[in-house]
């Protein structure tokens, strides 16, 4: 006997129970697509997304590191410990965020492409559906899907750099993280070297320029005196007035010599002659030596002993401040190197890329609880929505 000729018995032998018993079947009618409801829209999709993370999604292992961007310049001023401690006081903020998006970059990525053939990784059948990159991803979507799966942490106040790179394998993870240091190590240096470089470039210029006026000057002086015959005017025009002084000397006494003598000597005597032709003698030699010192000759074009030696003079002073210019360029160069070599970037390993032993991602039990309460809120403003119509309708 089934439960409808059980309940008609019952009925039959006690009629006041029939309208007990009509509400009761009224209300289990009720309660069945209530339950239908529930099942389809909240327990059948929690069924399958169960199945989903147990059976078949593709885990991610994580490994991490620590980096941080330091120069030979913030040494000097606080010790690396301090610089740790003391919030502002570790590496330049902007050098981190430059290493940050390069990181995220396209260029890493196409690099990592090229290294460890990511984007085949990602495409890889192995894993599951919803977890790999799509076979005809575009190269935007490969860099969605790149950065989605790197995580990127800068701390402002010790200037550190934390970076966890997520694939399928734990060994892959940390070979991707090593490979992201190393370039960016190279990217770093590159940035740096390449300002170091332009620094010193322009003031090695410098240093050219002031060699070429340098050995232009003395190119000068040489053709100065090739010309002239002339090694310093200066000196000559010394030697000259020495000369002209030691005559003039000797004329003096000679001719103190002729007025004495002809005190007793008759004035066509051969004494007085010959001291006569001395004293005209001198008078000559040092009218020449004037010559030479005032004039070098009667010819058009020639230049006054003077004029040369003033105009030497300024040579000398050209070669001298040429001379000078050229020795403070090479000491500026060699502070510029010392300053560049000094402001040299480097990108410093403070913990090195891990092997992760356990599955980081996906967290399961919260992405199941989260997408329970979501389902349960969907079905009840649902439900809501459809008692509302109902309602109006009635």
């Amino acid at each position: 006997m089934d439960v409808k000729d059980q309940l008609v018995e019952q009925q039959a032998k006690n009629p006041s129970s029939k309208k007990a018993l009509i509400g009761v079947v009224s209300n289990a009618s009720r309660h069945i697509p209530k339950l239908k409801g529930w099942a389809f829209f909240v327990i059948l999709p929690l069924f399958f997304l169960v199945v989903y993370y147990l059976f078949w999604v593709s885990e991610r292992y994580v490994s991490s590191a620590q980096l941080i961007v330091k120069d030979s310049t913030s040494s000097q001023a606080t010790s690396p410990a301090l610089g740790l401690l003391i919030p502002g006081m570790g590496a330049d903020t902007q050098d981190a965020f430059l290493v940050v998006n390069y990181i995220h970059s396209l260029d890493m990525a196409l690099y990592l492409d090229k290294q460890l053939k990511l984007s085949e990784y990602y495409k890889s059948t192995r894993y599951d559906f919803f977890s790999r990159l799509s076979p005809d991803a575009t190269q935007e979507e490969y860099l969605e899907y790149y950065r989605d799966h790197i995580g990127i942490g800068h701390d402002e106040a010790t200037g550190i750099i934390t970076i966890e790179m997520q694939a399928f394998d734990p060994a892959f993870a940390k070979l991707l993280s090593e490979t992201v240091i190393q370039k960016s190590e190279d990217f770093v240096n590159a940035i740096s070297n390449q300002l170091a470089d332009k620094q010193v470039a322009f003031v090695k210029s410098e240093v050219d320029l002031a060699q070429g006026k340098l050995r232009t000057t003395k190119q000068q002086i040489l053709d100065f005196q090739n010309s002239h015959k002339v090694i310093s005017p200066e000196e000559l025009t010394k030697g000259i007035s020495t000369i002209i002084q030691g005559l003039e000397s000797r004329l003096a006494e000679q001719r103190a010599q002729l007025t004495a003598a002809k005190t007793y000597l008759n004035a066509d005597s051969s004494q007085i002659v010959s001291m006569q032709a001395d004293i005209a003698a001198l008078e000559s030699q040092i009218e020449l030596e004037k010559v030479r010192l005032v004039g070098i000759g009667e010819e058009e074009g020639e230049q006054k002993l003077n004029s040369l030696s003033a105009h030497f003079q300024n040579l000398e002073l050209d070669l001298q401040f040429a001379t000078d210019a050229y020795a403070a360029s090479l000491k500026a160069l060699e502070a510029a190197r010392m300053e560049a070599s000094g402001k040299l970037k480097h990108l410093l390993v403070v913990t090195q890329p891990s092997l992760a032993e356990e599955a980081e991602y996906p967290h399961k039990l919260y992405n199941l609880a989260s997408i329970a309460i979501i389902l349960l809120m969907l079905y009840g403003i649902g439900k809501m929505l459809v008692v509302t119509i109902r309602e109006h309708r009635m």
